[in-house]
C-alpha cells in the first residue's frame, strides 16, 4: 500500500464529512465520499480505494454489514482495502467487533482531530510496508 493515494470517505453527517474531506485533501489524498451504502456501491465501479473510513451508523446499512459485504464479495473490489472504522465513544464495543470481522483499524470521533487523519493513512503505509520487508525477510531466509 506503500503510496496509497485514494481514500473513500463513508459519513452521513455532512458537517463531519466535509472536515474529513478537506483534511485528507489537504495531504494530497484523492478522496470521494458518500453518505450512504447505496452511495458506496455505487462509487465502487469506478473508484478503487487503498484505504476507507466508514462511518459505523449509515442510512440503508450498518457499517458492519457494509464492512462485511466488503469483505466477502470479491465484485467490490475491496478485499485488500485498508478499512478504518468511524465510531462514537458510546460504540466502542461495536468497533471492537468490526476489528474482528475484518476492519483494519478505527477511529473515535471525539478522539480525533480532523487534521490527524491523514496521520492515520500514513500509520496504516508504514504498518504495510514493515509487514512486506518481514515477509522479504523471511523469503531470502528460506532460500539459503
Amino acid at each position: 500500500m506503500a503510496g496509497s493515494r485514494n481514500v473513500l470517505l463513508v459519513e452521513d453527517d455532512v458537517m463531519i464529512r466535509d472536515m474529513y474531506r478537506l483534511a485528507l485533501a489537504d495531504a494530497h489524498y484523492l478522496v470521494e465520499v458518500a453518505d450512504s451504502a447505496n452511495e458506496l456501491y455505487a462509487k465502487l465501479p469506478n473508484f478503487r480505494p487503498d484505504v476507507m473510513f466508514l462511518d459505523i451508523m449509515l442510512p440503508g446499512a450498518s457499517g458492519l454489514e457494509i464492512l462485511n459485504e466488503l469483505r466477502t464479495n470479491p465484485k467490490h473490489g475491496c478485499m485488500n482495502t485498508k478499512i478504518i472504522i468511524l465510531t462514537n465513544l458510546a460504540q466502542r464495543n461495536v468497533a471492537d467487533n468490526a476489528m474482528e470481522h475484518g476492519a483494519d483499524g478505527y477511529v473515535i470521533k471525539a478522539d480525533i482531530l480532523p487534521k490527524d487523519l491523514p496521520t492515520v493513512v500514513r500509520s496504516l503505509e508504514e504498518t504495510d510496508e514493515k509487514h512486506s520487508k518481514s515477509e522479504q525477510n523471511s523469503e531470502s531466509d528460506s532460500e539459503l
